[in-house]
């Protein structure tokens, strides 16, 4: 699972790699333009939502072996998405051996 899309080179190569990817946007132009003008594969499950809500539906429900947390923007980052409640979300929504990137 990654949350935060920017253009989609992560994303891009863990489906290159066979991964099963959903990818957590926000925003549908982010996705759209990733997909259009950057190449993103189409073999993902994109979920267009914020992360927080995302976090909140499924962290007791869905479970991932890797969590790419890549929200930053390059100004301000969106400091809900580094509440220790938020980042507890996704460790409930972590395998057991699996791991987390930020």
């Amino acid at each position: 699972m990654i949350s935060g899309l920017g253009i989609g080179t992560t994303p891009s190569a863990l489906i290159a790699h066979g991964i099963d990817t959903t990818i957590v946007e926000i925003d549908p132009v982010v996705h759209s333009f990733a997909t259009q003008y950057f190449g993103l594969p189409s073999n993902h499950t994109p979920v267009i939502q914020d992360a927080i809500a995302f976090v909140d539906q499924n962290q007791y429900t869905k479970k991932y072996t890797y969590i790419i947390h890549d929200v930053f923007t390059g100004g301000a980052e969106p400091i809900d998405l580094f509440t220790v409640e938020f980042l507890t979300g996704l460790k409930g929504m972590l395998h057991p051996y699996g791991v987390i990137a930020i």
